[in-house]
């Protein structure tokens, strides 16, 4: 799956009544449950409280329902659901399937009356369990019986040997003080799935009971008891924290961090950008505070304890009353930013590997274009009967529409793979100044009809450069096809050659309305193309058309740049050619006429 937008859809899709939001519920328990830890984001943190709202509208038997239905594996949503309804946090603990070193760290946060509720689990390790009874756990589900082991003598009262088999889950009561001394009997006599069972699953659990309270506890070295001051080990060293997650109030002080001791960052104002704060952020981050906006990679210094000082980065998002809709804090997620071995390989590798993923994309795009195209050239060729003219000429222009969008679609996939240096240009020498010329002889009657009137600069002889005809033409023509289509009426216009010695380049005057707009605007891919003729060769918007001549001229040597109100072209000059050409301007009406003026008064 290249694009995975399940959790967006279900957060797009409006809940109507308690059965739409259990049917919701699940779906995101299912979506989250699966998300590792360390891969949540905003739009995760944002679906946790549509969670929590779906919640709200169900009562504490409908969500412990929905969670007892579906597995997860996720120990934020055991976290969030304890602290729930009693029935809530034992569906979300027995529903999870979290490995013991989820367990070790999640167990000392939760809540005491959910601590309660893992006793009832049968697969949980040794150190979990010894971490539960230090908590005050003891009272587990008796262990399975071991059939392999052998029990040599086993207790029964004498008065009635032959009792019915009783079920495991039957409760054992304390005999009464007036029972008779029991007899020894067999174990191989006892009914294996009888009270034979229970009673070796009792003695194991008493075991393993006295091997865990016998068994020496070096004091200080799990962090979760306090340490005495004489006669110990030194306590192992705690690993730096490499993620947290914050809460903070409307002020933008925090008052819940998922750090242990939490103390270290409970208190701190997270939204100063003060350089003497003891915590502060960027000016991004504490605009978007101001303004009650989502962070995202955000900067923060923080000084103190060590575990938690140095650089982070944090995303969030902002939380607002669900009456009234008043604005309550934020939740952030805090991680240590990457240090980056070699930048410019990770950025290029980050380059190629977002170049790989679009042209993925596009690949998966163009195949069901592909297919309606040739249904509609069925349809309007009548390749299986006849087919009325209505219909015909609708499946005409669905071809041609989509005969647009992959032409589209090529242009993108060769601009990707020039700027990730996928592709490379061909070689070859050409003529500039009679490309040039014959190009704006295709153009001037356009221009001619919109009174729009074009002066030429170009020398008198040949300028030879080292691009090959085909490529040199259609990057020049992609930056007069977005001149032209962007001109007004009556507007006056120019374009230049000029070779000399090392020095081959081309300029274009931008037209007014592309003037008005900076580097950013006009070489940005939204750009959106203007009306006229030449609409099409610019599909994608001019700023798309601009970048990727830019693009071609780089990966043949050359460059396009913009200087003030002129595109600057510098085209790559041929290898091993005595290009020392005395330079001359001459008028041109034509591709070698003598003015101008393309455009009649």
């Amino acid at each position: 799956m290249i694009v995975d937008d399940r959790l967006e859809t279900v957060l797009r899709t409006n809940v109507a009544g308690k059965t739409a939001a259990r049917t919701q519920l699940r779906q995101l328990v299912d979506l989250l449950g699966a998300v590792p830890l360390s891969e949540w984001t905003a739009r995760h943190a944002a679906a946790l409280q549509r969670v929590e709202s779906l919640a709200a509208m169900l009562d504490d038997e409908g969500s412990a329902a929905v969670l007892r239905s579906v597995r997860h594996r996720s120990a934020v949503l055991v976290y969030h659901f304890a602290q729930g309804g009693p029935r809530t946090a034992s569906a979300a603990i027995a529903a999870a399937d979290l490995p013991d070193e989820d367990w070790l760290a999640l167990i000392p946060r939760l809540p005491t009356q959910a601590r309660g509720f893992l006793r009832h689990r049968s697969d949980l390790g040794e150190d979990v369990r010894k971490l539960l009874s230090r908590l005050g756990v003891n009272d587990f589900l008796l262990p399975r019986p071991d059939v392999a082991e052998d029990i040599a003598e086993i207790a029964l009262p004498d008065e009635d040997s032959s009792l019915p088999p009783v079920a495991p889950e039957t409760e054992l009561t304390a005999p009464e003080p007036n029972t008779p001394e029991p007899a020894v009997v067999a174990a191989g006599s006892l009914p294996e799935d009888g009270i034979g069972a229970i009673v070796r699953r009792i003695e194991a659990f008493r075991r393993r009971r006295e091997e865990r309270q016998s068994a020496p506890v070096a004091p200080g070295t799990t962090g979760l008891a306090p340490r005495l001051p004489f006669d110990e080990e030194r306590a192992a060293a705690r690993r730096q924290a490499a993620m947290v997650d914050l809460r903070t109030d409307a002020a933008g002080i925090v008052v819940q961090a998922g750090i242990d001791p939490a103390g270290m960052l409970i208190g701190s104002t997270v939204f100063s950008a003060a350089s003497d704060a003891p915590v502060r952020c960027d000016e991004a981050m504490a605009r978007a505070f101001r303004r009650r906006q989502p962070v995202s990679a955000g900067r923060i210094e923080i000084e103190g304890a060590e575990d938690v000082a140095g650089s982070w980065q944090a995303d969030g998002t902002p939380c607002f009353a669900r009456s009234g809709g008043q604005f309550t804090g934020y939740l952030l997620r805090l991680r240590r930013p990457l240090a980056l071995v070699d930048g410019k390989a990770t950025e290029a590798s980050e380059r190629a590997s977002e170049a790989d993923r679009l042209r993925q994309l596009l690949h998966e795009l163009r195949t069901p274009i592909n297919a309606i195209q040739g249904f509609a050239e069925v349809i309007q060729q009548q390749v299986f009967g006849a087919t009325p003219h209505q219909y015909r000429a609708m499946a005409a222009s669905i071809a041609a529409d989509a005969a647009v969008m992959l032409a589209g679609f090529e242009e993108v996939e060769r601009l990707v793979k020039l700027e990730s240096r996928a592709l490379e240009m061909e070689g070859g020498h050409s003529d500039a100044s009679a490309i040039l010329a014959r190009l704006v002889e295709q153009v001037s009657p356009v221009l001619s009809a919109r009174n729009v009137r074009l002066t030429v600069a170009m020398p008198p002889h040949a300028v030879d450069v080292g691009m090959a005809e085909d490529e040199l033409e259609r990057s020049i023509w992609r930056v007069l096809s977005v001149i032209a289509a962007s001109v007004a009426p009556a507007e006056r216009l120019s374009l230049g050659l000029e070779a000399d010695g090392a020095t081959r380049e081309m300029w274009f005057t931008l037209p007014a309305s592309l003037q008005a707009q900076d580097d950013t605007a006009l070489f940005a891919p939204e750009a959106s193309a203007s009306g006229g003729s030449f609409a099409a060769s610019a599909m994608l918007g001019n700023g798309f058309a601009l970048r990727l001549a830019r693009a071609e001229f780089e990966a043949s040597g050359g460059a396009l740049r913009r200087e003030g109100n002129r595109i600057l072209v510098e085209l790559p000059r041929l290898t091993g050619v005595d290009a020392d050409h005395t330079p001359g301007t001459a008028r041109a009406s034509g591709p070698s006429g003598e003015a101008g003026r393309f455009a009649r008064g």
